[in-house]
């Protein structure tokens, strides 16, 4: 009876021992249905003032950006944008992204300067000798020392760089040398790069908003002013003042520039969709912009404006002026290396 009970017992084990050793039956994992990579993240949309005109150069190709970026994301990155200043100027437009009312805008490096002084580095007069170079300092070194500057000064982060052209002076006046700039009252941005220039230039200035510039010129407020050519032909400033000047002393550099707390929430696959579009909306614009600069010439030329270059001494005196003049900005900044980045520019024009 003993040897019975102990066998029932031992049967009754091994069948616990072979109920235990089954798999259960394999459940619907969560983790399954995330094998699309980004397919459960949230949509967002980007909030995007810019100051710039609908026609400028850089609203172009911001546009094909936008475009670019929602149609790789499958529409989950969408923007909310609006151009032509009708949120604010660029100094409200900024101020709104550092502070996160906005999260992108198009900026110039200038205005940057009110958060980063040393932005007057890549807004120097005539710092910029062509394209090639300006791609060298922006795209080198020297331009990623300030992105990472404007990252730790400031809440704003720098995407990239549009070219808008060299900046000329449209006159109503023939300016041929630094003397004939004696008198001509031109229209500047309130910004100290340009009203330094100008002064030194031999121009007397008013300083004033671009939408204020055309009607001014108009009434005789003022009868010069310095744009890329793109403002000159399509602003029709041409025909208040046919002589256009060759000086070429800044090259207007815009920016999308970005709310760094933004950007750092930011998914990752979305961040590299976003970058990688612009990298190459990026080098497309530049390519677009220094071809377009001779067209626009031929357009003026056609139109009757008349084109003229310093004379031989006043190139050589702009030289030396402005030489002195970019060490004298930046050593005043006391950011050693600032001076630093300014004699890799300088070692680069050789």
């Amino acid at each position: 009876m003993k040897k019975l009970l102990a066998l029932c017992i031992v049967f009754a084990l091994a069948l616990t021992l072979c109920a235990c050793g089954q798999e259960a039956p394999a459940e619907d994992s969560p983790a399954a249905a995330s094998d699309g990579g980004d397919a459960e993240l949230e949509p967002i949309t980007i909030v995007f003032a810019t100051p710039n005109g609908t026609a400028n150069i850089e609203s172009v190709y911001a546009a094909k950006w936008i475009e670019l970026v929602e149609e790789r994301s499958e529409g989950k990155i969408t923007f909310d944008y609006t151009d032509s200043g009708a949120l604010g100027s660029y100094t409200e437009l900024l101020e709104g992204v550092q502070n996160g009312v906005y999260n992108m805008t198009i900026t110039e490096p200038s205005y940057i300067a009110t958060y980063v002084p040393e932005s007057a580095l890549l807004s120097l007069p005539l710092i910029y000798d062509s394209y090639d170079e300006a791609t060298a300092i922006l795209d080198g070194e020297v331009g990623q020392w300030y992105n990472a500057l404007v990252a730790e000064k400031s809440n704003l982060e720098i995407l990239n760089y549009f070219y808008c052209g060299f900046r000329y002076v449209c006159s109503e006046k023939e300016i041929d040398s630094l003397d004939d700039c004696k008198g001509v009252l031109i229209r500047s941005p309130e910004i100290d790069t340009y009203t330094d220039l100008l002064s030194l230039m031999g121009f007397s200035y008013v300083t004033m908003g671009f939408s204020e510039a055309y009607t001014s010129m108009d009434t005789g407020i003022i009868n010069a002013v310095e744009v890329p050519l793109q403002n000159i032909y399509e602003g029709g400033f041409h025909r208040l003042g046919k002589y256009i000047c060759g000086t070429r002393h800044l090259l207007s550099v815009n920016c999308i520039v970005a709310n760094e707390e933004f950007m750092a929430s930011l998914p990752e696959e979305y961040r590299e969709i976003m970058m990688t579009a612009l990298e190459e909306v990026t080098a497309e614009e530049r390519v677009q912009c220094e071809a377009s600069e001779q067209d626009y010439i031929e357009k003026l030329e056609a139109d009757g404006a008349v084109f003229t270059e310093f004379d031989e001494a006043s190139k050589a005196e702009i030289v030396e002026i402005f030489g002195q003049y970019w060490t004298e900005k930046i050593e005043a900044l006391g950011n050693p290396e600032a001076v630093e980045m300014l004699n890799k520019i300088i070692e680069m024009k050789g």
